[in-house]
């Protein structure tokens, strides 16, 4: 049986107060939920973890969409 990859991500307002969290077991709609984040207006960070199962998960902090997207496609190991 393989496990099937989750991730997550938790977007954060300049208070550092959780703003929005999500998870999906489809990069797709993750993926088109971080290009939708409006980073110009109160987000000042975003959490990702991508959990692969049986105990393994990459995870980090990311200040802009650039680098989150960089982030997802090297957790997720193919282009996104």
């Amino acid at each position: 049986m393989t496990a099937s990859r989750i991730y997550r991500f938790k977007v954060y307002d300049k208070n550092n107060k959780m703003i929005q969290s999500t998870f999906s077991h489809f990069i797709r709609r993750i993926s088109n939920r971080i290009r939708l984040l409006n980073w110009q207006n109160r987000i000042s960070r975003v959490y990702l973890k991508v959990d692969y199962g049986y105990g393994f998960h990459n995870d980090g902090d990311y200040e802009n969409q650039k680098d989150l997207l960089r982030a997802l496609t090297a957790f997720h190991e193919e282009e996104v």
